[in-house]
This record gives C-alpha cells, sequence and structure tokens, in this order.
C-alpha cells in the first residue's frame, strides 16, 4: 500500500493530470460539464476504519462537481472528482436530492498508480444534515458534507468529506 499512497515526483504530476481527464471525460459517453464548481476541503477517516488500507487522519482535497440539470449538464448525472496529493476519485451518480439517502455511485474511476474503474463500484455515500445538496440553480455550495461508506473502494472504510465550492 505503501506505493500506492507515495507521492508523485514533479514529472508524474503531468501524467496523473492527463490520467485524471480522462477519467473525468471518459466513461459512459457523457461529454465533459459545461457548469462546474471548484474548490476543496479536507478527508476525515472516521474510527480508524482505513487504517488496514493506509488511510487514517484528515487529508487536504481539491475537489471539482458538476451538477445535473445546470446548463450543458446531463439531467439524470452529477459528477464529482476529488484530486488528493496521491490521486484521485472521479464517479458519477443520479443525486437524489435527500438527507441519509445513499447516493448510489454509477461509475467510477480511481487514478493512483493507474487508473482503474470497478464494473460496480461499493462505495457509496450521503449527504449529512448538517451540509448542503447541490443544486443546478446554486452559484456556491458553502457546506457540503459527503459522508462515504467503502471509501476508494475498501470494505468498511469510512470518510466524511467537507467541502465549499464556487460555480466556476
Amino acid at each position: 500500500m505503501t506505493r500506492a499512497m507515495a507521492r508523485p515526483g514533479r514529472r508524474n504530476w503531468a501524467r496523473l493530470a492527463s490520467l485524471t481527464l480522462l477519467a473525468l471525460g471518459c466513461g459512459g459517453g457523457t461529454a465533459l460539464a459545461e457548469t462546474e464548481f471548484l474548490g476543496g476541503g479536507f478527508l476525515v477517516v472516521k474510527y480508524d476504519s482505513c487504517a488496514e488500507y493506509g488511510w487514517t487522519g484528515t487529508h487536504q482535497v481539491l475537489a471539482r462537481l458538476a451538477p445535473q440539470g445546470a446548463p450543458g449538464n446531463p439531467e439524470d448525472q452529477t459528477q464529482i472528482a476529488l484530486l488528493l496529493s496521491t490521486g484521485t476519485i472521479a464517479f458519477r451518480y443520479d443525486n437524489v436530492r435527500r438527507y441519509r439517502y445513499t447516493q448510489t455511485i454509477d461509475e467510477a474511476t480511481y487514478v493512483w498508480n493507474g487508473p482503474w474503474s470497478p464494473e460496480e463500484p461499493t462505495m457509496n455515500f450521503y449527504y449529512h444534515y448538517v451540509g448542503n445538496i447541490p443544486s443546478a440553480d446554486d452559484t456556491a455550495i458553502d457546506n457540503l458534507v459527503l459522508v462515504f461508506n467503502n471509501f476508494n473502494e475498501h470494505p468498511g472504510c469510512q470518510v466524511d468529506a467537507y467541502l465549499a465550492l464556487r460555480r466556476n
């Protein structure tokens, strides 16, 4: 796991960026989003539930979000990308705008030492009631709180994401 979590060198950042764009732009034949939010925040591992996979503590993260129904975006698909210092997690889902409702992830791509897309992602999440739920009409999302289960496809790994985003 140490190798998968190793920080890429300067030369590898260009490769990682191109793989990230590939992960976000490919799959499902969906075009890139026209309306997008950019921002960041942090991920917090809950109950030390991910230690056996090499995830502990708090991690800074950059985030991109394309809410469904916004101008130029699909009506039935929200896209999120979480960009960490060691890799990227990108996923798509049909946004059910309810708190504590498990959002099923339709498609996910994980880019660590190369891209990987499971046929049926097990990672899922719900919106925590203290945060906002993204919508097509938003211009800013000040408090997006996502509660992940099976984070990064690791069984039992629970991670909370605290994000703030602005429309690009």
